[in-house]
């Protein structure tokens, strides 16, 4: 095991996130894969934390579609993402992020909200 994966989320990460509340569509990235409501906890320009209803976990590095806007925005942002983890947490599931694809327009939407978040 390599000593980044024994690290805490929060310190291997590479850029801080900031809080936000906001609706998140995920499914798996195979087509045909069913479409799961969730909800955003936090969100950096490299990735972000969804909360989801508590059932199937969520492999490590297993490849996820993400669409969402952010508030304040009506434009719909489309991601593709890597899941780095995925823990049982009260009635619910946290599952990391990692973007892996995300158009420059949108990935310039998600910094800007960040750097005003985050004053």
């Amino acid at each position: 095991m390599s000593n980044d994966r024994r690290r805490a989320p929060q310190d291997r990460r590479q850029t801080s996130r900031v809080a936000a509340v906001f609706a998140v569509k995920k499914a798996l990235a195979v087509a045909g894969s069913p479409i799961q409501l969730c909800q955003a906890e936090d969100i950096a320009p490299a990735g972000m934390t969804i909360k989801r209803p508590r059932g199937s976990s969520v492999m490590p590095r297993t490849e996820v579609a993400l669409s969402f806007a952010l508030p304040g925005s009506g434009e719909e942002i489309s991601a593709r993402g890597l899941v780095v983890s995925d823990t049982s947490v009260g009635a619910f599931r946290r599952t990391g992020v990692r973007f892996i694809a995300l158009p420059p327009e949108h990935a310039q939407l998600i910094a800007g909200y960040c750097r005003r978040r985050g004053r």
